[in-house]
């Protein structure tokens, strides 16, 4: 029953990321009157239709992807659904402008859907404070045993004669991590100096190691506090820019160390891993933080100017208006066909590479 619903929730988060994507082109093509022939969610084998109006609504069989049928498409040339169109609402046939806003406004929406999800996490979710007030003690921990309390500031940690001074729990973190105390012992004794209200509390905590933390562990955990709308707006933002500079740092990767980057990506096997450990976690937060994270990828992605992805349009359309000519259909169709090959090509890689680490 578990994998089945690790499964829906793979294929409804991937479906919304994909549905929000392919509706910021459909819109913005609707906007500027460019006729719309396909909406598809899905590709491959057709599972439902429903013809409104100009346009052919499809859900497709494959949750890979989907696409928009516009006039004016190198791939759309040739189609009979395309042939009675007029030339003025074809993709050919509006300004370069236009043309650009609506190969971006999938990616638009994209980075607007992962901004929405993280404003809302951080406006109903309580964040760590930037402080080394303790928020709760785990019983039966050093903490615990030694009588700290929750509400209690840890001012000072001595460990082995050595003060560190304690502004705030990453501090706290900082001093416990083996990397820092390089210690071959399973516990460690430490006097930690606390604040409780106007008392200034002395403390002999024993700390245990930890080898998934590589740290040793007291039981604590850190006070949170509950962010104003502006402060989750700020958060929300703040998160997406460092999403996006991750990204964007691997996909420069690629270029520069092409056969170790690729061995660290994940496509649709990996994804669906780390789905599946957060849907049975049943943390509802970390799930909508992935899947503003798998937004925030496939948009960033899709500003690569490798053709057959929306980058390489913006670039065509850039060209075109530079050199004011048409690039040649059949050169555009031909170097699409060899951009998908390559993006296959990649996706079929890392999925073979995921199913060596999973499997």
């Amino acid at each position: 029953m578990q994998t089945i619903i690790n499964i829906l929730v793979f294929f409804v988060i991937l479906g919304a990321i994909v549905l929000i994507h392919e509706l910021g082109h459909f819109l913005t093509a609707k906007l500027f009157g460019v006729y719309c022939a396909e909406f598809s969610i899905g590709m491959g084998p057709k599972l439902f239709s429903k013809k409104k109006g100009e346009t052919d609504y499809q859900i497709r069989a494959l949750p890979i992807g989907g696409y928009v049928a516009m006039a004016g498409e190198a791939d759309q040339e040739d189609s009979e659904l395309m042939k009675d169109v007029p030339y003025e609402r074809t993709l050919k046939g509006i300004k370069t402008w236009k043309k650009c806003i609506i190969m971006l406004a999938g990616v638009f929406m994209n980075f607007v859907l992962a901004l929405v999800l993280l404003i809302g996490i951080y406006s109903f979710v309580e964040v760590q404070t930037n402080t080394s007030e303790i928020g709760s003690v785990v019983k039966n921990n050093g903490a615990y045993n030694a009588g700290v309390q929750a509400g209690d500031t840890i001012n000072k940690i001595t460990i082995n004669g050595e003060e560190h001074i304690i502004a705030s729990f990453s501090d706290i973190q900082s001093v416990l991590s083996n990397e820092n105390l390089q210690l071959d012992t399973d516990t460690v004794t430490m006097q930690i100096s606390l604040k409780r209200g106007n008392q200034n509390i002395e403390k002999t905590v024993e700390g245990k190691y930890n080898s998934e933390s590589k740290s040793y562990v007291i039981g604590i955990t850190a006070a949170t506090k509950k962010l104003t709308f502006i402060e989750a707006i700020r958060q929300g933002i703040n998160q997406f820019i460092e999403y996006a500079l991750l990204i964007f740092t691997t996909l420069g990767k690629l270029i520069t160390d092409l056969t170790h980057t690729v061995s660290q990506l994940s496509g649709p096997v990996g994804i669906y891993t780390v789905t599946a450990q957060v849907t049975q976690s049943g943390s509802i937060s970390t799930l909508l933080s992935l899947t503003a994270l798998l937004s925030t990828n496939i948009g960033m992605f899709n500003l690569l100017p490798i053709p057959g992805l929306d980058g390489s349009q913006v670039l065509f359309a850039l060209v075109e208006k530079i050199i004011r000519r048409e690039i040649p259909t059949k050169m555009k169709y031909a170097l699409q066909m060899a951009g998908l090959i390559l993006v296959f090509g990649l996706m079929i890689f890392v999925t073979i590479n995921d199913i060596g680490k999973f499997f």
